[in-house]
């Protein structure tokens, strides 16, 4: 099960390869997530949780108090890993 805080990436949509953070869980099962960019704190999108690949990475609570403080959080995260998006091809 995904928890508040913890770092996913998107493995269906239009923001497939995305990370985001878990913002917490939708009323009918579906998961709230947001990257701080496309997708703010205010406007979290909800995704099916088939949708999401964990990281075992968390982002603290004060990183998810501001737009800018996620995207900091989240880039610190993927310093090591490749973009998905920057590929060719």
């Amino acid at each position: 099960m995904l928890n508040r805080g913890q770092v996913v990436l998107s493995s269906a949509g239009r923001d497939r390869g995305g990370r985001m953070a878990v913002l917490g869980i939708a009323p009918d099962g579906g998961i709230l997530v947001a990257d701080g960019r496309r997708r703010p704190i205010q406007h979290p999108k909800r995704k099916n949780p088939r949708h999401l690949t964990p990281t075992g990475f968390t982002v603290s609570e004060t990183s998810m108090a501001t737009n800018r403080e996620l995207r900091r959080a989240l880039a610190a995260f993927g310093a090591g890993a490749p973009d998905p998006s920057q590929e060719g091809g």
